[in-house]
This record gives C-alpha cells, structure tokens and sequence, in this order.
C-alpha cells in the first residue's frame, strides 16, 4: 500500500502573530516622544526661571525622547530601513547651503552692522535676534550666515579640486600602472610625507590667507587619498569580466577607464568625498582658530570661534553659536558619509 506524503503543518497561528506583533502601533514611542515635546517646550517657554544648566539638562531630555518617538514611528510607517537622523541630516545641509547662497536677499543685518545698545545680547526666542549678539553688538545670525558661505565655499573648492585631480591620478596609476604608476606614486608619496600643517601654512604666508589659495592648499593634502581610493578600485575592476569582454571588442583605453571602470569605482569615492568635507571643514577652523584662514571682513566659522575665544567665560554664546553651526554641519556630513559607504558595500556585495 504506498503511502502518501502528508504536508507538514505550519503553525499559521504564531507567524501571523509574529507578523502582527511587529507591525503593532508604537503606542509606548508616541506617548514618550509626547513626552519629550511637551518636556522640550516646557525647557523652552515655561521654566524661564530655572538656571541654565538643569534647563539645558531638560531641554535634551525632552529632544531625546521626541527623537526615539519619532524614529519609532517612522520605522512602523516606513519601515526598518528609516533613519530619522539621515533625514534630518540632508534637511539641515539643504538649509545651510540655502541660506548661504541666498544670505544677500535673507531679512537679515549685514554682518558689518553694529548696535551699540545691544552689545553681548544672549540668544532668545525671538525673530529679530534669534542667536545673539557680539561684543560690538553685530549679529551673530548674520555672521555666521555670511561666514557660511566663506567656509562651504573653501570646502566646495577643496572637495572638488581633490577629487577631480586625485581621481584621474588613481585611474590612470591603476589602469596602466609600470612607469605611469611609479611617477604618480612619487607625488602622492611625497605629499603624504610633508606635514600637512606646515605645508598650509607655507602656502597661507606665501600667497596670502585668502579663500581660494586655502581651498587650493586643502585640496593638494587631500589629493594623495583620492588617488589612493581610485588606484585600489581600478586595480579591483580592470581584470572583471566586463573589461576583459570591452578589451576582446577592441575598445580603447580610454573608454575603458571613463566609460567602464570610472562609474562602478566612483561609488565608493563618493561615498568618501562626505567625510573628506567634514574633515576639511575642522581643518579650516583650526587653521582659522591659529590666524591662518580668511581674515575679517571675511570671516569663516573658524575665526567666529577664535575671535570669541578670550570672552568664553563671560559670554560663552559668542563662542558656541559658531561652533554648533559648525558641529551641526559636520555631523551631518558624517551621517551621510556613513549611509553612502555602507550603500556603496552593499551594492559591491551584490556585484560579487
């Protein structure tokens, strides 16, 4: 008598609780991120008369529990791959790089007005000053708008000089390699083995402290890692099947490199080029923080901070202002920068 084979039961009941179970509402992250807000607005607008310090204690506590509210129903509505700090990320370098392109036509002071009856105001809820103001009574808004666009501008100049540059060296070390590649491993060498710092501020008293020769001189100490990147990336892609299939069908070199290899290496250099930027903004502001950057009328975040360094005990605002725009701007280009690289690794995974 042959026997059938029966199916083996599934337990129906439990996966579909498992899978209801993970899409339940977040009711537990909205009532605490409820929490958080009303706790943030209450450090805000309520408790004027508390002290600083436990206002500020308040004011993170109430900000960290909005943010786990948030995330949490992000992630429910959109999924696990939501990121609440990616999102806010781009959103606050789209406003950065807004504002300091359109800073002349924003409703703001100039950066060079002074209001002697406001000297030293301390930041406050308010639309006419939101961020204070200096010790000579200019804005500290408008400063650090203006000094925005001096420091993105140095960084735009720095990032895309060092990729462009870096990038062709490393594709044409990786690609030909022999001699090619000797010659371009002695500059890149030769460069990573001059103090960066020296080299700068050699550059800064040969040809003056101005944005384009710091922009320039950043972008010569960050050419030898591009071209590292690429060179490693070309040697990775050259022996794949596809061009070894582009060389069988008698394409050129140079097709090969620009049309073949370049758009499956610049991934990973894109990735790069987010941390590069926050690297090199904290190298403008530390040049700038020794007198080495772009000098006032002109002012970068850098020297905002430094010029505000000798009144940090009693007007500490002078100081932090910049340096939370600053660290803010940063942080978010590591944010990106982080997301970039692990897209670019999972999307190598896949290729192998």
């Amino acid at each position: 008598m042959a026997v059938v084979d029966q199916p083996v039961p599934v337990k129906l009941d439990a996966i579909s609780a498992i899978a209801n179970r993970a899409r339940t509402f977040p009711l537990r992250a909205v009532l605490i991120g409820l929490a958080g807000l009303v706790v943030l607005l209450s450090a805000m607008y309520v408790t004027t008369s508390m002290a600083t310090v436990p206002r500020s204690f308040l004011a993170l506590a109430g900000a960290a529990g909005l943010w786990y509210g948030v995330q949490k129903l992000g992630a429910y509505r959109y999924g696990p791959g939501f990121s609440l700090g990616l999102y806010l990320s781009v959103a606050y370098l789209a406003l950065v790089g807004f504002v300091t392109i359109f800073a002349d036509l924003l409703p703001i002071e100039d950066f060079k007005t002074t209001e002697p009856l406001e000297l030293k105001a301390r930041p406050a809820l308010s639309f006419h000053q939101p961020l204070g103001r200096d010790t000579r009574g200019g804005s500290l808004l408008s400063q650090v708008v203006f000094a925005g666009r001096v420091s993105l501008t140095i960084v735009l100049l720095a990032v895309v000089v060092g990729l462009v540059v870096g990038s062709l060296l490393g594709l044409l070390a990786g690609y030909f390699g022999r001699w090619i590649e000797g010659f371009i491993n002695i500059f890149v060498n030769t460069t990573l083995a001059f103090p960066p710092l020296v080299l700068l501020i050699v550059i800064s008293a040969v040809y003056g402290p101005t944005k384009w020769t710091i922009g320039l001189g950043l972008a010569i100490v960050s050419i030898p890692t591009y071209a590292r990147l690429m060179r490693a990336q070309t040697i990775a892609f050259r022996e794949r099947e596809f061009v070894t299939a582009a060389r069988a069908m008698g394409a050129t070199g140079r097709r090969i490199m620009f049309r073949d290899i370049l758009p499956n290496a610049a991934v990973p250099i894109f990735s790069y080029t987010f941390l590069n930027a926050a690297v090199i903004i904290i190298a403008e502001g530390s040049l700038a923080y020794i007198g080495l950057s772009v000098p006032f009328p002109n002012p970068t975040w850098g020297a905002l901070i430094a010029d505000g360094q000798d009144r940090l005990r009693s007007d500490p605002h002078i100081v932090f202002v910049p340096a939370t725009v600053m660290f803010l701007t940063v942080l978010s280009l590591n944010r990106i920068g982080d997301w970039a690289r692990k897209k670019a690794v999972g999307e190598r995974n896949l290729m192998n």
